[in-house]
Parts: C-alpha cells; sequence; structure tokens
C-alpha cells in the first residue's frame, strides 16, 4: 500500500509513519513550507514540505497512492479564522487535489476530533449518531472539515475518525501535566471526578490503520477511542503512580478560570501568538462527560485497544524521562 500523510511528522503522524513503515507501506509525508522532519528523520519516507495549500504540487503527489491519512490541522489559533482556514479549507484543498487525479480516487481518512461533537448530553455516550453541538472554533471548523467530505461522498470513498485527546510519546499537551505532578501538584479547571474518553497512541494508529484497510470503512464515521470511562482523578493517580509522586490535587474554579483565560487571550493577541487557554478551551475543559462508544469501530473494522491507562502511562512516562522531558 502506498500512503501520504498530511501533518506526517507530528505526534500522530510520525507514529503512524513508523507503523506503515513497518508493514511494509510505501509513506509519502506532506508537511507545511520549511517544516523539518522532526520524528520521521531517518525513516525511508518520501519527504515534501509543500504544505496542503499548493493543490497541483499535491495533485503530483498523488498517483499511485493508494490511501490518504489528512492529519495536518490547528489545535491552537491566534485567530477563529485561522482554525477555518487550516482545518476546514484545508481539508477541501486536499478533497479537490485527489479529484484531479481521476479514478479511481484513493482511500480518503479524515482525522476529525468529538470536539466536532461536543461533550455528552443527559449522561449518553457520543457515538457515530450524536446530533453535533461543538463548543469551541475548533470543533466547529473540524466539523465543517467533515461536511466538506461530505459533500463529496459520491465521488470519494471516505471515512472520518473522531479521536478523544490522544497520549503517548511525543505528546507535548499532557507533558504538562506530568510536569506539575513530578513537581508534586496537579492542577484542572472544575471537577476531578469529569468523565472523559481516552486513547493511547498506539490505539489511536492501529485504528487509524484499520479504518483504511477496511472495504467497510468507506462512507462510515468512527469514534476511535479505549473503552475504559477515565475520569481526570484516575488519569492524575495513574500519572502520580508511574512518576512515584503523591501530589496535590488542586481544582480552580470555573469563574476564577473564566478571568484567567481572558487575561490570556489579550495577552496572546498582544505577542500575536495563540492562548493555549482561551474560553473556548474552558468550555470544553469544564463539561461534565466526554465519553465515546468505540463499539462500531471495534465490530466493523477490528479497532482492537490494547492500551488501557494503566498500560499507557507507564510507557508515557518513561519515554519522557528517557528523553530528559521529566
Amino acid at each position: 500500500m502506498r500512503a501520504l500523510i498530511t501533518g506526517g511528522a507530528g505526534f500522530i503522524g510520525s507514529h503512524l509513519s513508523e507503523a506503515l513503515i513497518e508493514r511494509g507501506d510505501d509513506v509519502v509525508c506532506v508537511e507545511r513550507p520549511g517544516a523539518k522532519r522532526g520524528w520521521v528523520e531517518g525513516l525511508p519516507v518520501a519527504w515534501h514540505p509543500i504544505g496542503i495549500e499548493d493543490g497541483d504540487a499535491l495533485t503530483g503527489l498523488l498517483e499511485g497512492v493508494d490511501v490518504v491519512f489528512h492529519l495536518a490541522a490547528l489545535t491552537e489559533a491566534r485567530t477563529p479564522d485561522d482554525f477555518y482556514e487550516v482545518n476546514t479549507l484545508g481539508t477541501a484543498h486536499v478533497i479537490e487535489a485527489i479529484e484531479r487525479v481521476g479514478r479511481p480516487a484513493p482511500r480518503f481518512l479524515l482525522l476529525s476530533s468529538i470536539a466536532a461533537v461536543g461533550p455528552c448530553r443527559n449522561g449518553d455516550c457520543l457515538d457515530p449518531g450524536t446530533v453535533p453541538f461543538p463548543l469551541s472554533h475548533y470543533g466547529n471548523s473540524k466539523l465543517l472539515a467533515e461536511a466538506v467530505v461530505h459533500a463529496h461522498r459520491d465521488t470519494l470513498p471516505a471515512t472520518i475518525i473522531r479521536f478523544p485527546s490522544v497520549y503517548g510519546p511525543r505528546e507535548r499537551a499532557v507533558l504538562k501535566f506530568f510536569r506539575l505532578v513530578k513537581r508534586g501538584a496537579a492542577l484542572t479547571v472544575g471537577s476531578w471526578d469529569r468523565e472523559v474518553s481516552m486513547i493511547y497512541v498506539k490505539d489511536a494508529v492501529q485504528g487509524l490503520i484499520a479504518a483504511a484497510t477496511s472495504e467497510r470503512a468507506a462512507g462510515r464515521t468512527y469514534l476511535i477511542a479505549h473503552p475504559e470511562v477515565v475520569t481526570w482523578r484516575a488519569f492524575a493517580e495513574e500519572t502520580a503512580g508511574a512518576l512515584e509522586k503523591k501530589p496535590l490535587l488542586v481544582s480552580v474554579p470555573a469563574l476564577a478560570a473564566r478571568g484567567v483565560a481572558r487575561g490570556a487571550e489579550c495577552l496572546a493577541r498582544a505577542r500575536k501568538r495563540a492562548a493555549i487557554l482561551n474560553r473556548d478551551r474552558l468550555r470544553e475543559m469544564t463539561a461534565a462527560r466526554w465519553v465515546c462508544d468505540p463499539s462500531r469501530a471495534i465490530s466493523e473494522i477490528g479497532f482492537a485497544p490494547r492500551y488501557p491507562l494503566e498500560r499507557g502511562i507507564p510507557r508515557t512516562a518513561d519515554w519522557y524521562r528517557r528523553m530528559s522531558w521529566l
């Protein structure tokens, strides 16, 4: 199989590149202009830092490609417009490039997010049929990217994959939490007993490949997550155990956090940077339940998650130590 990965040098993309190479597949890695090879340095990938806006160049790379994994996206942005420019219009650019190649079109996998659906309501789990109600511009940009895919359903064999939070080696957002725990404290906004789904990166990659290689997946939407229901308290406890610490669990009231978020947004605008904490992110963080039902993926495409927290967290901590990130 010949696979093209947009965002192939990133956290998930680099793990996917490695897994495909181990299978004996050919990998074409597309990254933004000027990007460094990073985690795919030394791997036998065809490297093209051309971005996803250059339709002609992208079309030339698609000859002979069997599957396109569209992972390139913004999770943080300076302005809301940036989310739509990259996540929504970027998806349209890639699909337009595919359609210029002609028939048969390669399989297309869009890496979306449960942020496109929004949190659970009425105690239900999120599933492929959940009515979307995103809380953030990021989530809405992903939902509109999914709409772009649906608009081409008659000509493009596409699959939409919605992930919850993905953690594991090379991931830097969770690293901040690990560092806090190592220093003896863990911080959250709202309740520590909020329920979420999570997925270790190796399980995430297995789900992507399962969808790409299943004929049944064409035209379908899947939630790829470990089936265990996790609380942030349990996540903190597993992290503390892996780091041999007993941290103080600190909860910041949502009202106080909103004031901090407003200040962070103003500071980020002045510096022309993305605000790591903003009011959109805060609305998502304080929702009581983000729990996925991955049963469709398990039954239809052979998604087989093998890394619950008790297995994934220690592996992540060990890797952070080896890399001197902790």
